[in-house]
């Protein structure tokens, strides 16, 4: 059985990785250092390690202030409270200061599915992306998190690095490279090509083996762990060479990594584009699986909705 693990952990190992070879490298919580895999670290560099309560407004502003004074912070916090609760301070204290911070939300998207819409997080995407000098992270294999996590640290500005909680396998080799900016290829596809990014690459994975047991369509694949700035490069060539794409997104429909490439390819390159993220709704409680399946976004979805888009973007 293939190798599983929680995306918290691989970024809390990657930053105290870090941290033993920098020590302006500092680690910060709000009262969840457990959940974000924290604790180690508190352990090796207890005077680099900062835990606040519930007050991530403020925390913004302590970071924003470590920044200024040399240090790189790295902040994680469940990803509602960290990108909308905060999100004012994002912008003012981080963004318009281009200050040196790393954010990582975590429990992201709909894997707080049980705790309801308080707690999911289907807006953060969208609201990053809108800040200036803010990029955009969304890796979906464990090699991924640990080579971002490295990159945020070596780009000077903020970072934003949306980590899941539900454990995830391995996909690229433990040499692969990634670099701000850039998204991967996995499969080529000339009737359809799906993007998509987190843990919805490994659920469009399972799609494409149900297409290609149970169809004759050539559907390609896209990991767009960058969302900001966008591989627009990639996004234009594989466009080019399909008759339609399909982003896949654990998040809104609305304004995500779907927004993203709709708005690249109306200016650069007009295609039939589907976005399959969670509609205009609060999202309903639930076990994960679950709530995913009702929303489309697990195997099974993906797969008829590939399929039914194929079917209507046929006779254009």
């Amino acid at each position: 059985m293939q190798d599983m693990i929680d995306p918290r952990q691989v970024f809390a190992n990657t930053v105290i990785e870090l941290a033993k070879g920098d020590k302006n490298i500092l680690a910060i919580s709000a009262d969840s250092a457990g959940s974000a895999r924290l604790n180690k670290f508190r352990e090796l560099f207890p005077d680099r390690f900062f835990e606040f309560g519930l007050m991530e407004q403020t925390v913004i502003g302590f970071c924003a202030g470590l920044a200024l004074c040399g240090k790189i912070p790295f902040f994680c916090a469940i990803t509602p409270f960290i990108t909308m609760r905060a999100f004012e301070q994002i912008r003012n204290d981080l963004c318009y200061t281009f200050a040196n911070v790393k954010l990582a939300g975590r429990n992201s998207g709909l894997t707080n599915a049980r705790f309801g819409p308080t707690h999911h997080s289907l807006e953060d995407v969208a609201l990053m992306r809108t800040l200036p000098q803010m990029v955009v992270l969304v890796p979906s294999c464990p090699v991924a998190i640990r080579e971002y996590v490295r990159e945020a640290a070596k780009h000077k500005g903020p970072v934003y690095i949306r980590l899941g909680s539900v454990k995830i396998p391995y996909l690229y080799k433990d040499q692969e490279k990634f670099e701000i900016g850039k998204g991967k290829l996995l499969q080529k596809g000339k009737d359809l090509v799906i993007i998509t990014n987190g843990i919805t690459l490994w659920y469009a994975l399972e799609a494409l083996k149900m297409l290609k047991e149970q169809t004759s369509l050539k559907v390609g694949l896209v990991d767009m762990p960058c969302v900001k700035p966008l591989d627009e490069e990639l996004v234009f060539e594989v466009s080019r060479n399909a008759k339609g794409i399909i982003v896949v997104e654990e998040h809104s429909a609305i304004g995500g990594l779907g927004g993203a490439v709709s708005e690249f390819l109306s200016r650069e390159n007009p295609v039939p584009v589907k976005i399959l993220g969670v509609p205009d709704v609060f999202a309903c409680a639930g076990p994960y699986e679950e709530i995913m399946d009702e929303y489309k976004l697990s195997p099974r979805g993906i797969f008829e909705a590939v399929k039914e888009f194929a079917e209507s973007i046929k006779n254009l």
